[in-house]
């Protein structure tokens, strides 16, 4: 199948063979967890500057063809990103928090270059472990708080 596009901040445009995308492919890049209000609510309730929500926003609005199918593959993107953000609010953040560290290693004059490209990935690796550990805990406190109220659910008047 011919892919096409144009890259948005050049004008330019490209084509690309994929044998491999089918219909089942393409219907599973058209289903979103979130609604576009959703997506747009959420990045507006970031606390993140106006030109990151905005590069957000047009992000969300790439798309591709697909020979006779149009498909919103940035909002797919942002649409994942979103829903695991969602999910895992702790491992998300652990992630993000162990890359801006690991940066900042890398930052430091001549020692940074060796130990940052070690300290880096391992930094978002024990942040992404420490705050999914979180996450999963908090989850399951949840559905025990939600097994007690289906318990005491018939006392509801």
């Amino acid at each position: 199948m011919k892919l096409s596009g144009v890259n948005g901040q050049t004008g330019e445009n490209f084509e690309a063979e994929i044998d491999d995308l089918n219909e089942g492919f393409i219907q599973s890049m058209s289903d979103f967890e979130m609604s576009e209000a959703g997506i747009k609510k959420l990045i507006d309730n970031l606390d993140i500057s106006a030109d990151v929500k905005s590069a957000l926003y047009w992000i969300s609005t790439t798309t591709i063809k697909a020979g006779k199918f149009i498909i919103n593959i940035g909002r797919k993107i942002i649409d994942f990103v979103c829903a695991v953000y969602k999910e895992y609010p702790s491992a998300t953040f652990g992630l993000i928090f162990g890359g801006i560290v690991g940066c900042l290693i890398a930052s430091i004059p001549i020692i940074g270059f060796i130990l940052g490209s070690i300290a880096t990935p391992i930094l978002m690796a024990l942040g992404l472990i420490i705050g999914g550990k979180e996450d999963l805990e908090d989850k399951r406190l949840a559905r025990k708080i939600a097994e007690i109220n289906a318990e005491f659910s018939p006392l509801n008047s």
